[in-house]
């Protein structure tokens, strides 16, 4: 049986982190149907745009969304998950950012002496 390396499973414990929000997950199910401004997400969950843009960042950071410009207005749609990373750090924790810390099931992984 394989042993899994502390850092391995913390960006396993970010990926579920990612996908354990019921925004997160409506989010990612419209986008199933096609690209969508913010604008358009706000209209359809009936959320304001900075409640969006969050979920919208951690999805991004995650690697499970992409975005494209087009003017003023930016456009998401699903990454293509073929090359994502599981191992690689989002940018948020290259930032140093506080949301980071992606949940307690990383917290857990990090206090039982694994690091």
């Amino acid at each position: 049986m394989k042993k899994f390396r502390i850092d391995e499973l913390a960006a396993v414990a970010r990926v579920f982190y990612t996908f354990g929000d019921k925004t997160r997950l409506s989010i990612l199910t419209i986008l199933a149907k096609g690209e969508m401004n913010v604008q358009a997400l706000c209209d359809k969950l009936a959320l304001p745009q900075s409640s969006v843009s969050h979920h919208l960042g951690l999805l991004l950071a995650g690697g499970l969304v992409k975005n494209r410009r087009d003017g003023k207005r930016i456009f998401y749609s699903h990454a293509d998950l073929s090359k994502h990373r599981l191992g690689r750090k989002s940018k948020l924790a290259l930032a140093d950012s506080n949301a980071a810390a992606f949940g307690p099931a990383e917290l857990i992984l990090c206090t039982k002496g694994g690091r």
